[in-house]
């Protein structure tokens, strides 16, 4: 599961570097542009991925290691998830509209793809890469610890 965590951080990062000029920081619609923008579930899955399910899973869980987030109970078309170790996702609407078991090696790899996309984006366009380079700094960096 530590793997799922890092996958919303990741998208938060990824959403953080790809925010328009005029904000200071990322934010909810960021997220979830990114997610539409970028993640994308093989096609023979039964679930493709929307901004709005996305975030609401990160928040359900990074902040209570859940997979209920205030935000399903605002928005009741926003798909809860569960997690499953296998590839595959298990969505069947005419079960539970509300509910899909997200395969996490599939999940993981799909952050993966989502962000080498985003990178070649990045190089390609040459607006979207001005964006993102300043930014680059901000992003996690380890400082060596000086010696006596």
């Amino acid at each position: 599961m530590a793997s799922v965590a890092l996958a919303y951080i990741c998208i938060d990062a990824m959403s953080n570097l790809a925010r328009p000029i005029n904000k200071q920081k990322a934010t909810r619609a960021d997220f979830k542009e990114w997610v539409d923008t970028y993640l994308k579930a093989h096609p023979d899955q039964p679930y493709q991925y929307r901004g709005k399910d996305v975030y609401a899973a990160r928040c359900a869980f990074l902040h209570t290691y859940g997979v209920e987030a205030e935000l399903h109970d605002e928005d009741p078309d926003t798909i809860q998830f569960g997690y499953n170790n296998g590839g595959n996702h298990q969505y069947n609407p005419n079960v539970n509209p509300r509910l899909v078991l997200v395969g996490t090696k599939s999940f993981i790899d799909d952050v993966v793809i989502a962000v080498d996309t985003f990178r070649e984006k990045c190089e390609s366009d040459e607006v979207l890469r001005q964006l993102v380079e300043p930014r680059l700094g901000k992003v996690l960096q380890v400082y060596r610890h000086p010696s006596p």
